[in-house]
């Protein structure tokens, strides 16, 4: 999509806020609407009961053929990925049209509720994923001073900071607590909901994305998580470091660093300069800038990293 708008190409989008829309995604649209002036996205203020829920895209090309794809597929990992859905795609050739009048009739008489991202909608979309510990200091102490913004090539998002336990031989089984499950990954009912994985190695280049369950252990009263880096390798004399980054609702990008690797020196201290969220070994959810300071290098904010992000 960014190379459509870097050739002067105008896309006009309007997205939902009742549900999984979250502050990250609003944010995002917001740094392409500021990038590229032909972009416009906007957010319906629903004052229903229902959700806002159409799945409709139209395409216009110079030639004066369209295109018009309405199917079930949120715009989601499940959606795109692994879920059964279906669409139907309309296409016409020059001099052909589709009757928009319902659509056009739509968009006149909810004018009102369509309206730009602006604080007040980061605000409202922030309250779809944002559950605060009482027990977590609501200020950390800083690490150093916070660059206001990052540059282009670098996301906006939450990072979790783990220090991983040994856990017997199968340490590659995450343990966490459960105010890590909620707090971080949204998962508040295991039995339905899954997080998506995406390994990335420590040149920036991303491996295939897995769908993971997050399972209760009766025996510890934790939670796993089954990572895939570090499989056949044995625990080290000193904990190794996951870092697991947000990039949407219960979708990360991460790395494990052990203690030989670059950058390990500074998660460990990063993982005990922050309040820890709930027992256990240290666990830190941090955001992009702070990691940034404490990890210049992160191959998790680098570009190969986030390029999945700025091709949607």
């Amino acid at each position: 999509m960014t190379t459509f708008l870097h050739d002067g190409g105008t896309a006009e989008v309007v997205v939902g806020m009742d549900a999984i829309t979250n502050r990250v995604t609003l944010e995002r649209l917001q740094h392409f609407e500021g990038k590229y002036p032909t972009f416009q996205p906007k957010v319906f203020w629903n004052t229903y009961k229902g959700l806002f829920h159409p799945k409709l895209s139209l395409f216009d090309y110079v030639d004066g053929r369209q295109t018009l794809i309405v199917g079930s597929g949120n715009l989601t990992p499940g959606g795109f990925r692994t879920n059964f859905e279906g669409y139907t795609v309309v296409n016409t050739e020059p001099g052909e049209a589709i009757d928009l009048a319902s659509l056009d009739a739509f968009m006149v008489r909810h004018a009102s509720s369509i309206r730009s991202i602006d604080d007040a909608a980061l605000h409202e979309a922030a309250k779809n994923i944002i559950k605060v510990s009482k027990k977590q200091a609501p200020v950390p102490p800083p690490l150093a001073e916070i660059p206001a913004a990052l540059p282009d090539d670098q996301a906006i998002g939450r990072a979790l900071v783990a220090q991983v336990p040994a856990a017997g031989e199968r340490w590659q089984q995450l343990h966490l607590n459960k105010a890590v499950i909620e707090e971080f990954f949204r998962v508040t009912d295991p039995k339905t909901q899954r997080i998506f994985l995406t390994p990335v190695k420590a040149d920036g280049t991303r491996e295939d994305e897995q769908v993971r369950q997050v399972v209760f252990s009766n025996s510890n009263k934790n939670y796993k998580i089954e990572i895939s880096q570090g499989k056949g390798l044995a625990y080290p004399g000193t904990p190794p470091v996951i870092v697991f980054f947000e990039r949407q609702l219960r979708t990360f990008d991460y790395m494990l660093v052990m203690p030989d690797d670059v950058g390990y020196a500074e998660l460990i201290d990063l993982s005990t300069a922050y309040p820890a969220v709930g027992k256990g070994m240290p666990r830190v959810i941090v955001d992009a800038a702070s990691l940034q300071v404490a990890w210049p290098a992160a191959p998790l904010l680098s570009q190969a990293a986030v390029a999945e992000q700025d091709a949607l």
